[in-house]
């Protein structure tokens, strides 16, 4: 047996499954001593399987939606893996029947790459640091300072793209879908899905204070508490913590909130 990890994927009709098959090209391609792909279909056919096998140390199993056709799989030929992953349910995300957006495909992208660092037992950027750009959106009345109520609250969400190198200010949205409608509860669902809404396609959200709904917000978004009044201060206290954010960011629908 060599040292290889070798990777076995069930990628399916759906946005998920089409993040997990380049998900799984891309990080071969950019490390071909570590890693094969495996032919899944293989498994029913035993010299094929044993020829694929060849050269391989561990293996991983990556369903991408939760009828888990790959576990199944294996589990009715009695083979084991090191390691599995089930994607959709781990993001939230339907089995819709369309290509993915490029969000989703960073975030399946650096779920996987973990997991093949883990199983390697090293970097396989050989310490140099994942160069993944993220929106992240401040909460905010006035454009200067972050609103004092509850994130959601907001007037205006101001968004910026952080990368390795800069940060840069993107887009003004306006809080349109809430409209601070005060008859609505705090923790209501409702609130949840209006902020969600008006930030579809943002990683990262900050502001003062988060109410009970962060246990939703969290399924969608890093949401991350900053101790700061004004949006300038907020934007390096979070830039300062990239790492650690976009640590959470690929942790999907296991990670908690950030206090800075």
């Amino acid at each position: 047996m060599g040292d290889k990890v070798l990777i076995f994927s069930c990628d399916g009709g759906n946005e998920a499954g089409v993040a997990v098959s380049k998900a799984c090209i891309r990080i071969w391609e950019e490390n071909p001593d570590d890693i094969k792909i495996g032919c899944l279909s293989a498994l029913i056919v035993p010299w094929k399987f044993n020829e694929v096998m060849k050269d391989s140390g561990k293996s991983i199993l990556i369903d991408a939606c939760d009828v888990q056709c790959g576990k199944k799989l294996f589990e009715r030929e009695g083979i084991s893996v090191d390691r599995y992953i089930e994607v959709s349910s781990s993001l939230g995300h339907n089995k819709e029947k369309k290509l993915n957006s490029e969000q989703l495909e960073k975030k399946v992208y650096g779920i996987i790459h973990k997991e093949m660092e883990i199983l390697l037992g090293k970097n396989l950027f050989q310490d140099k640091k994942i160069q993944e750009d993220f929106l992240i959106a401040f909460g905010t009345d006035d454009g200067k300072n972050l609103n004092d109520d509850h994130v959601g609250m907001a007037k205006y969400f101001y968004v910026y793209r952080f990368s390795d190198n800069k940060k840069e200010f993107i887009e003004r949205r306006e809080n349109v879908r809430f409209k601070g409608d005060e008859s609505v509860k705090h923790g209501d669902p409702e609130k949840a899905r209006a902020t969600s809404s008006v930030l579809e396609g943002i990683d990262v959200v900050v502001g003062r204070k988060f109410g009970p709904n962060i246990i939703r917000l969290l399924k969608e978004f890093v949401c991350v508490v900053v101790r700061k009044d004004s949006i300038s201060n907020a934007i390096e206290a979070a830039y300062r913590s990239r790492e650690k954010i976009l640590d959470l960011k690929n942790k999907g629908r296991d990670r908690k909130h950030m206090v800075l």
